[in-house]
């Protein structure tokens, strides 16, 4: 008999899960620090699939077997890196895949169990349990324009939630350039593990983002929550936002293409003429100056009235990271 284990109970274990999805799977979401060892390639998972819909299931499992018993040697060596650790194994649903895993490994004498409903099961129990979160901890809420500093800030408590590195995605359109940006099922996965990992604080010090961060979209608790708590409005300089800006930003050529390209598509909110100035800065390697106008003109206008209907407890000059930091602190 196959041994299993609940998704309740194996989320709170100190075992180590083997993800037997493809790398595509893979990388769209998985359990918390697990370890990708697939059966299949990307492309031969699609060649499975095609069989099983378009030949017979006998066909699928035929070709399913011919190609893992080519990988076997690969895949054993990969496990036999973490042969005295307690082992979990998964695939989609828990079915097949990580079925035959369990069943070979255990016959080897390995401490191992198949995740009950796989992946399938953890995403529904990622979303019962957002969809019915409490935040204990007190929030302190950090707004400010576009590169005032505040993530910055962020990396200076232990006990920060950074919804913008959760996303992969700075939220607005040029949101996403030198990042790969998290799709909603990784984001609501990192969300809860790391709301999971601050319950206990007295408090969390967070980003004040709107409802969507990208592609991506907060569960409604966490907006609500944004709403809340205690608000702190952190100022900068132009000149120290523009040079943040310029090195977030503007880092490599591929970027630079992006902002271009970004910029010439920008409607309503920027002027034809500031985007030809700023693509003609770009050109000459002028990156703050360009950052400045992008500033100034798209980003300030855009979020200025939200910050505006704002009730701030505290504001904080941002200048000097190293000071600000210190002061938050000494605010709570």
């Amino acid at each position: 008999m196959i041994p299993k284990i609940s998704v309740e109970k194996a989320v709170h274990s100190n075992a180590i899960f083997i993800d037997t999805r493809t790398p595509k799977e893979f990388a769209e979401d998985h359990l918390p620090n697990a370890v990708n060892i697939p059966l299949f390639s990307n492309d031969e998972r699609a060649i499975i699939g095609t069989l099983y819909k378009q030949v017979s299931q006998e066909k699928a499992i035929e070709k399913g077997v011919e190609l893992f018993s080519q990988r076997l040697p690969d895949f054993m060596r990969e496990i036999h890196k973490v042969k005295d650790k307690e082992l979990i194994i998964y695939c989609w649903r828990g079915g097949m895949r990580s079925k035959a895993v369990v069943s070979l490994l255990a016959a080897l004498g390995y401490n191992v169990q198949q995740l009950e409903g796989g992946h399938k099961q953890y995403r529904r129990y990622v979303r019962e349990k957002l969809e019915q979160y409490t935040i204990t901890p007190k929030l302190i809420i950090l707004w400010g324009l576009t590169c005032s500093g505040k993530t910055a800030l962020l990396s200076h408590f232990p006990n920060a939630l950074n919804l913008e590195q959760l996303a992969q995605h700075r939220g607005s359109l040029y949101g996403g350039i030198g990042l790969s940006p998290n799709t909603q099922k990784r984001f609501e996965s990192l969300l809860l593990q790391r709301l999971e990992q601050l319950q206990e604080e007295k408090y969390i010090v967070v980003e004040g983002e709107s409802k969507r961060i990208g592609k991506v979209v907060m569960p409604a608790f966490l907006s609500a929550a944004l709403k809340k708590g205690i608000h702190v409005f952190v100022k900068r300089s132009l000149e120290k936002r523009a040079s943040l800006a310029m090195n977030e930003y503007f880092t490599t050529a591929d970027d630079i293409t992006k902002i271009k390209e970004i910029t010439l598509n920008l409607k309503k909110v920027i002027s034809t003429k500031d985007k030809n100035t700023v693509v003609q800065l770009l050109d000459r390697k002028k990156y703050q100056d360009a950052a400045k106008i992008l500033l100034q003109q798209y980003y300030d206008p855009l979020y200025t009235h939200t910050l505006k209907n704002i009730h701030y407890q505290f504001e904080l000059n941002n200048n000097d990271i190293e000071t600000a930091a210190q002061e938050l602190k000494s605010m709570f």
